[in-house]
């Protein structure tokens, strides 16, 4: 296990943290149903991450935080999106950090991070996603001030 640290440092990526992203995509798969393919999720977010990295500029970015020593720990990112309304708005895409440094404020750094971002665009929110069942995701978002906007149910057809 890692040793707490108190010393975090938020930047952005580089083609350089590629397999970092590669590595973190299983902590997104946190609380899918069980009626979803896990391999099909986690194919999917590694896209997402890999996607964001690719496609970052002026409309999105990746950030990366690190320890003292420079090595990654966790990952957000963030682009522009729009309600479905029309209205603008930033979306946090993924955000995870390795399970040696849950709890130690790194997650909040990140989403303080997507926040700076799209205050600095000119959105008016932040928008995000995640699993239902992923009850401390949840609660960390609440905490921060996010609030409930819909939700989305599935039933399994076959």
């Amino acid at each position: 296990m890692m040793a707490q640290r108190t010393q975090w440092r938020i930047r952005t990526a580089t083609a350089a943290d590629r397999n970092f992203l590669e590595q973190l995509a299983p902590r997104l798969a946190i609380g899918i149903p069980p009626w979803r393919s896990r391999e099909a999720m986690l194919a999917t977010v590694r896209g997402w991450l890999l996607g964001s990295l690719e496609s970052m500029g002026a409309d999105g970015t990746v950030f990366i935080a690190e320890d003292a020593d420079g090595t990654p720990v966790g990952a957000a990112t963030v682009e522009r999106s729009a309600h479905f309304t029309g209205a603008p708005q930033g979306e946090l895409g993924e955000l995870a950090v390795i399970e040696a440094v849950e709890g130690q404020g790194v997650a909040a750094l990140l989403l303080a991070a997507a926040g700076d971002w799209g205050r600095e665009q000119g959105m008016p929110f932040l928008a995000l996603g995640t699993g239902i069942a992923n009850t401390r995701a949840r609660a960390f978002y609440a905490r921060h001030g996010y609030q409930q906007e819909g939700v989305r149910l599935a039933k399994a057809l076959r």
